[in-house]
């Protein structure tokens, strides 16, 4: 197996508890001619971008390891087939991801090219997160929205911020996304309240939480196995090459699914950093619908193998 670090770097804290520092990841290519990206959260509970690449090192992958495994292994059996991995399948919508510093202007930029969903990044500054979603959320009267919280609240201040909302803007929240600590009993009051909630943590808080509770499950390819039923795909704010696997899985997994009964999803994400030459090849012009690049696999055949690949 070969590796490539790279460094994407935020033009935002990308979510309440990682700050506006560089983030740093690999891109893997197997033996076999597989690409897939690596790009741990040790903030949001992964490990270490050095323990996962020495866990491949030895041949026993730890969990972000694993999926891109899977990831390799699709990948580069399309690449060796001559064939892309999105062909004759349809990418879900995505909503549009508004970090701290998205201005109203950019909202309204947004708005005119496509999307209405927004998912909101908020801190877990009560008055602050409320202030930043009337605004915003009066700005943009046609859209839903999505808030996270990264499980910075607890159970009272979830309760809270709620009721802060004016009635009419809560009938607009799709879901709020992890606001404090999975717990059951806590997540059921939330829910009693007339919360929509969204679990965004791996297994076993997707079962444990969704047999209970009528919780929205998210799951990211890059770090969860695919589940049944509905779920919202969502990249892991990682580089372009794992937002098209997110991309591929959401649109396998939905591939025999009517248009209308396929949830907007979370995958357009390459703007959360400065542009680089992937993300620019991607498209800087963002719109709800994800546009996959030509090429075999996941695509970007010709950059993936003009980087200087190393020996893990």
């Amino acid at each position: 197996m070969f590796h490539v670090l790279y460094t994407l770097n935020p033009t935002d804290s990308p979510n309440a508890r990682a700050g506006k520092h560089p983030r740093l990841g690999a891109l893997l290519r197997s033996d076999s001619g597989g690409f897939a990206c690596l790009h741990p959260w040790p903030e949001l509970g992964d490990d270490s971008l050095k323990h996962e690449l020495a866990a491949l090192r030895e041949g026993h992958p730890l969990r972000l390891g694993a999926r891109a495994l899977r990831c390799m292994e699709l990948d580069g059996k399309a690449r060796r087939e001559g064939k892309n991995l999105f062909e004759n399948l349809t990418i879900p919508r995505s909503h549009a991801t508004l970090l701290s510093s998205t201005s109203l202007a950019t909202a309204d930029t947004l708005n005119q090219r496509g999307f209405r969903t927004g998912k909101l990044k908020l801190p877990p500054n009560l008055k602050a997160a409320a202030r930043r979603l009337i605004t915003i959320a009066a700005a943009l009267p046609e859209w839903s929205w999505r808030l996270d919280f990264n499980a910075t609240l607890t159970h009272e201040e979830t309760l809270k911020f709620w009721f802060m909302l004016p009635e009419t803007l809560r009938d607009r929240i799709d879901f709020i996304e992890d606001p404090c600590t999975c717990s059951v009993k806590s997540w059921r009051a939330l829910q009693n309240a007339g919360i929509p909630l969204a679990c965004d943590m791996p297994p076993p808080h997707h079962s444990s939480i969704s047999s209970c509770i009528p919780a929205r499950c998210i799951v990211k390819p890059a770090r969860d196995h695919i589940v049944d039923g509905r779920p919202i795909f969502t990249s892991y704010m990682d580089h372009p090459l794992g937002q098209l696997w997110a991309a591929y899985c959401a649109a396998f997994h939905y591939r025999n699914t009517a248009t209308e009964d396929v949830p907007v999803c979370g995958l357009v994400t390459q703007h959360v950093y400065q542009p680089h030459a992937f993300s620019i090849a991607l498209g800087l012009y963002i719109k709800p619908e994800l546009v996959s690049p030509p090429g075999t696999g996941l695509g970007f055949d010709e950059m993936l193998e003009n980087l200087p690949w190393k020996r893990l």
